[in-house]
């Protein structure tokens, strides 16, 4: 059995080896079959790929014969040019050959000469330092003989000599500089004429016919009796919320505000308007919400009309405080003249000034607009309001120039820019025009009193009379004691003396009247 067993793992491991051997046998004909069919496609394809290259090859042969044949006879031309061309810029070359070799035949000709002349030119100046040698020798004989004669020397005569000379140039520079300030003058002022007659008429900003805060009338008397209470609280409500004091007369039916602050005045004539549409319930709890309310918005109002201003007249960058003191100029006057309308008039009159002088036009309206900020700050400040509004301008940023030109618009500061006096111009233009100010009694009488003790310190002075509400000032003079060209003089000196003591907005003109009265009495006794 066992032997059996033997047999039979012999039979397995030798069919099992046989088999193992047939396995590898087929699998190397399988791959030697298949790299044989392998190496038979690749074979194939190289053929196919060196048909298709001998293809295409004949193709672009083809193609570039096509194309030879189109292109040929324009080919042929355009050799043809280029042998023309060639040819042509051969022989231009031989002629700018010919003509160079001639210009540097003439060069070298030229500079022959040249060298003749220099040595001709050094031979005279060698003849000419002789005869300097010459003359310095006669010079110095000669001035030995004039000092000897004089019997000075020769340094003193120089000295005097240039004296003579140095006060001769100066007399001649003095008449010349004054005949051209003289004729600087005379066309200066016809320029200015012709330059403000322009402007006068390319001025087109609406006229303000605003001559101050208005007056505050009762409706009736039942408001009267409510608003003036015995015990006077309302009135003290008033004044307490709105800074200002309250005047109350019998027999007349206006309110009466003083106060020094324009905005002030303005709040208290606005709350009493409100409080005096109100026909009852007025009391002191009432009123001082009436003016907290008003106060509100005329301080909204003022924030406007100062935005309103910069916008209009285009300026950018202002502080937003110049802004709000722009604004409350809205209720100050000065002689009947509103300051925030003259404000914006003199700086649009200074930007056209600055337009016709080639300047800077919004620098321009900047110091025109900005020139009476001090106004608004003047009752509450010591000083002129143009030192008070250039010091609150600078102190916001303002430029220097701009400063400057606010400063010295009233002569507070030498003016020293062109913009300092456009603003001066334009401030006088705008003051001085018909209808812009009204003088009040006070101030006209206080003017007319000026003019005359100006005119009578002047001796030979009988008397004066102030004319044309105040635009001419006649005054008479003894003609045994002013002649005729001693009145010529005096009527200089009177109006010089005006400009300089006295500030008032356009020209006064100085008459000098010679006064002479002859008497005479008869003697023929009657019958």
């Amino acid at each position: 059995m066992f032997l059996t067993i033997a047999t039979a793992l012999l039979s397995l491991v030798v069919g099992g080896g046989l088999g193992w051997a047939f396995y590898k046998f087929q699998a190397a004909r399988k791959i030697r079959l298949a790299r044989e069919e392998a190496e038979d496609i690749v074979g194939e394809a190289k053929e196919a790929i060196e048909l298709r290259a001998l293809e295409e090859k004949e193709r672009i042969q083809e193609i570039e014969m096509e194309l030879w044949t189109r292109v040929e006879r324009d080919m042929l031309k355009t050799e043809e040019r280029i042998e023309e061309l060639s040819e042509v810029a051969t022989e231009k070359k031989s002629k700018a050959d010919a003509a160079y070799q001639e210009v540097k035949k003439k060069l070298q000709e030229r500079e022959g000469e040249v060298k003749t002349q220099e040595q001709a030119l050094r031979a005279q100046e060698a003849s000419l330092n002789k005869v300097k040698e010459a003359q310095k020798a006669l010079n110095q004989d000669f001035v030995q003989k004039l000092t000897s004669r004089l019997n000075t020397s020769a340094q003193a005569f120089k000295d005097e000599l240039k004296a003579h000379m140095e006060d001769d140039a100066r007399k001649r520079a003095a008449r010349y500089v004054q005949e051209h300030e003289d004729d600087t003058k005379e066309h200066a002022e016809q320029k200015a004429k012709k330059i403000l007659s322009l402007i006068i008429d390319r001025f087109a900003r609406p006229y303000c016919a605003e001559r101050g805060i208005g007056a505050v009338n009762f409706p009736d008397n039942n408001v009267r009796k409510l608003f003036c209470d015995p015990a006077g609280n309302n009135i003290k409500a008033v004044q307490d919320s709105c800074g200002c004091d309250i005047i109350v007369e019998e027999g007349m039916d206006m309110v009466g505000v003083a106060g020094f602050d324009p905005v002030r005045r303005e709040l208290t004539r606005r709350t009493l308007e409100r409080i005096f549409k109100e026909k009852k319930n007025i009391n002191p709890d009432f009123i001082k919400k009436i003016a907290e309310n008003q106060k509100k918005e005329l301080f909204k109002n003022i924030k406007h009309d100062g935005d309103a201003l910069a916008k209009e007249l285009k300026l950018e960058g202002l502080n937003a405080e110049i802004r709000q003191m722009m604004g409350s100029l809205r209720y100050r006057y000065s002689f009947t003249q509103n300051q925030y309308f003259h404000c914006g008039e003199v700086g649009w009159i200074a930007g056209l000034m600055a337009s016709e002088l080639k300047l800077d036009i919004k620098k321009a309206r900047r110091v025109g607009m900005l020139h009476d900020i001090g106004k608004s700050m003047d009752h509450v400040q010591e000083g002129g309001h143009a030192m008070i509004g250039a010091d609150f301008i600078a102190a916001r940023n303002e430029a220097p120039d701009v400063v400057h030109a606010v400063r010295a618009h009233h002569f507070d500061e030498q003016p020293s820019t062109d913009h300092a006096f456009i603003v001066i111009a334009a401030d006088a233009v705008s003051g001085a025009r018909p209808g812009a100010r009204r003088s009040t009694i006070e101030s006209y009488n206080q003017k007319v009193s000026e003019l005359q003790d100006i005119a009578r310190s002047f001796p030979g002075v009988t008397d004066c009379f102030v004319l044309s509400g105040g635009r001419e000032c006649r005054v008479m003079v003894n003609g045994k004691k002013v002649d005729d060209s001693q009145a010529l003089d005096l009527s200089k000196k009177i109006a010089a003396k005006i400009e300089e003591e006295c500030n008032y907005p356009g020209q006064i003109k100085v008459v000098v009247v010679r006064e002479t009265v002859v008497v005479e009495q008869t003697r023929k006794e009657l019958a």
